[in-house]
């Protein structure tokens, strides 16, 4: 299976998780013209830290593949899940409305239909 397939397919499943637990918001930015640390950023918030936690947790439970680090997970309020190519951010909604990167990377959002269509 081809790295660009195998990405596309991590990041279905990521989506899907975060939608499992009611995430909000959730996208993709592609950061492959931009990082070397990292391909792609997947962004989503819950509505408390209680809610953001509950999803990191759905995530290290059920991605097959376990991050290489995490930090944030004792207080919820930014959560962040580093998979080496792909980098998780869950926010509490108002952490993610302070530090809006969502406008900061606009330009480079991943359609989501593009990973349907792999």
């Amino acid at each position: 299976m081809s790295r660009d397939l195998e990405e596309r397919e991590d990041l279905r499943t990521l989506l899907n998780l975060i939608e499992d637990k009611k995430g909000e918001r959730a996208r993709i930015i592609d950061m492959r013209d931009h990082s070397l640390a990292t391909s792609f950023f997947v962004l989503a918030n819950g509505t408390n830290p209680k809610h953001v936690r509950a999803i990191a947790e759905n995530l290290e439970e059920k991605f097959e593949r376990k991050p290489f680090g995490k930090e944030g997970l004792e207080n919820g309020s930014w959560v962040a899940l580093d998979y080496g190519e792909i980098m998780v951010h869950l926010f509490d909604e108002g952490v993610r409305d302070f530090y809006d990167l969502d406008d900061l990377w606009v330009e480079r959002e991943f359609s989501l239909e593009k990973v349907e269509e792999g």
